[in-house]
């Protein structure tokens, strides 16, 4: 048995706040939920097991919401490792056993399954990362950073290696440090492995948890087989990327359907106008270039329902419409880097993208349990007529992505089964 460990005793001293760090929400949810999710989902994880404090471990809130068994930790962390150990020790026949600190909530669930693959060959592997900064000793000595590195969770050991060997005493803080154990593989994480310590480390970790971005330097991560797109409803195709993805789709054979705006006027759209055009056709993907604006000149209140109707509301009947398929449909939408911060003169076209991110995230998962995968594409200014109009000058093209920049990453997520992304697209990444 494999069993994956949840470290969540702390009494988050450093963090100031009146509550448990762990426990606090981030999007919406504990801390602690992240990490118990991630686990439950690592099927290479058998029991998953929660370190609480006293009073969580007596209220059994956690335990209860998330079902998720508890054990009581100590007043300090190697007590509280100490604990677990014993525990696991006597209710279970532990193989493998992965810690990880709860307050690290983005760490991702593929990492967990490495670290128990690697323990095949490997009595021990610990998260080890080297150090970017200078380093001096109290005096402003000189210190050799190449000899030293940063420990982190997850930390993860053939159990028998450890089982015997945690003091309460310690005054080490990674387990590797007590253990002493010399065939020891490390595991290099990256910025997601970020713990919570402070409360901007919470708020800016929130942010982070969101982010997804598309590097042109790295295409091989977007990989796709064009063959498996299926017929397409392409909206938004007479404007600069929705004509790059249309020529695309000629040059690749590809059947789309791209309506013009008598077709489909996206400001009163229905799921029987699509019907009506569409007629017998079978749709399998849905890609929203299309967008309107008007800067503030034109009246915030007087073009807010224009702006909301094309570019939120449409996108809301497009979901309505593939709910009633009873195939596996992916929908793109097209959002703006516009939607990270508002844009001076464009209030609602801001927002409104900003709702559509909104969207994106909000039904990600209810859509995907019926076999529908929704993300949105959030470029930087593209080089399309648009680009002008909306910032009424010229505009270097070294500051601008080309539409063609977009395709790959578009069509990428035409066909996976990805749901809820929103991916950034930056010039020079």
């Amino acid at each position: 048995m494999n069993i994956g460990v949840i470290l969540a005793a702390g009494d988050s001293s450093r963090f100031g706040g009146y509550m448990n760090k762990q426990y606090l929400k981030l999007n919406g949810k504990e801390v602690v939920y992240y990490t118990i999710s991630k686990m439950n989902e690592c099927d290479g994880i058998d029991k998953v097991i929660l370190v609480v404090d006293k009073e969580e471990y007596n209220s059994k809130y956690i335990e209860n919401k998330y079902r998720v068994e508890c054990v009581c930790g100590g007043k300090t962390r190697n007590e509280s490792i100490y604990n677990v150990i014993q525990y696991i020790k006597k209710m279970y026949k532990c193989n493998k056993i992965i810690f990880h600190d709860s307050v690290r909530p983005a760490t991702p669930a593929y990492i967990f399954k490495d670290f128990l693959t690697l323990l095949d060959n490997y009595k021990a592997v610990v998260s080890c990362n080297s150090i970017n900064d200078a380093m001096v000793d109290n005096y402003f000595n000189p210190i050799v950073r190449e000899s030293f590195k940063i420990v982190q969770t997850p930390e993860a050991f053939q159990f028998n290696e450890i089982v015997d060997k945690i003091k309460i005493d310690s005054v080490d803080n990674s387990i590797i440090g007590q253990v002493k154990i010399k065939d020891v593989y490390s595991y290099s994480t990256d910025i997601y492995n970020t713990k919570i310590t402070y409360p901007d480390d919470l708020f800016m970790l929130e942010q982070m948890m969101n982010l997804d971005y598309y590097s042109v330097k790295h295409n091989d991560n977007f990989a796709y087989d064009i063959s498996k797109i299926g017929n397409v409803l392409l909206l938004g195709a007479s404007g600069g990327v929705g004509q790059t993805i249309k020529n695309f789709f000629e040059v690749n054979n590809v059947k789309y359907f791209a309506p013009s705006h008598k077709e489909l006027d996206l400001s009163m759209l229905s799921i029987k106008n699509i019907r009506d055009y569409l007629k017998d056709e079978i749709i399998d993907c849905i890609i929203n270039c299309a967008a309107i604006y008007f800067d503030d000149n034109a009246g915030l209140v007087d073009k807010f329902d224009i702006i909301f109707n094309v570019n939120v509301k449409a996108n809301l009947v497009l979901i309505e419409y593939a709910k009633t398929m009873s195939h596996k449909i992916n929908i793109v939408m097209m959002s703006s880097s516009s939607s990270t911060k508002g844009r001076e003169n464009l209030t609602n076209y801001s927002a409104a993208k900003t709702a559509l991110n909104s969207i994106v995230q909000s039904q990600a998962e209810v859509l995907a349990k019926n076999d529908i995968y929704i993300n949105a594409v959030i470029p930087e200014k593209v080089k399309t007529p648009l680009i002008e109009k909306l910032h009424k000058t010229e505009i270097n093209d070294r500051e601008l992505l080309m539409p063609n920049d977009l395709i790959n990453v578009i069509m990428y997520y035409s066909i996976a089964k990805e749901y809820g992304k929103l991916i950034h697209i930056r010039k020079g990444v």
